[in-house]
């Protein structure tokens, strides 16, 4: 077609003034951007149907659940049953302050040793004349050290004295062990 000033070039602006011309005009997307995230999506290409909008299932089911939580929230807002956004949210809080005093005796000790409070305490440890003390005096000695440890009755120093004496017993104890099971039984002989 000859573009003369007597045949201007169509105006794209205007419509076409003749009946018999057909126009169609068709738009491809070139690119475009996942709704959710906004990653880079591959246009559909082939095919019918409506152009993808999410780069995947996910986020079609995340932008479904924010749209339609939108509009329940509206509508319970406008029925009543919601707070409204501008209405502060309220708080009962409980609080519950608990505590313990430690009374500690400067003279003696709760429950640690029988007698009056004022007595000399026996000493367990110093020798006697029957030998050294009983297993059972033991036991419960050192099952009030424990109990006091546990109440927080004893320094660190003092932890770790009776920490080093309970290792010693437990040492002396172990070779003991170790002697009755080297030693051949008595009556009969160690045949090579």
């Amino acid at each position: 077609m000859d573009h003369t000033p007597q045949n201007p070039p169509p105006n794209e602006d205007q419509e076409h003034a003749d009946p018999d011309v057909i126009e169609t005009v068709r738009t491809q997307v070139i690119r475009r951007t996942c709704a959710w995230c906004g990653t880079e999506i591959s246009p559909r290409t082939r095919g019918k149907g409506r152009p993808r909008r999410y780069c995947s299932p996910a986020h079609r089911q995340r932008a479904y659940e924010v749209r339609t939580a939108r509009e329940r929230q509206e509508r319970d807002q406008a029925a009543g049953t919601a707070r409204g956004d501008d209405e502060p949210v309220r708080e009962v809080v409980r609080e519950v302050v608990t505590r313990t005093r430690v009374v500690r005796s400067p003279v003696q000790p709760p429950g640690l040793y029988p007698g009056e409070a004022y007595a000399p305490r026996p000493d367990p440890w110093e020798p006697t004349e029957t030998g050294p003390p009983r297993a059972r005096e033991l036991q419960r000695l050192l099952t009030r050290a424990a109990a006091a440890i546990a109440q927080g009755q004893y320094s660190l120093a003092e932890i770790e004295r009776i920490t080093r004496g309970a290792n010693q017993v437990s040492t002396a104890a172990d070779r003991y062990h170790e002697e009755l099971m080297t030693e051949p039984p008595k009556g009969r002989r160690n045949r090579r």
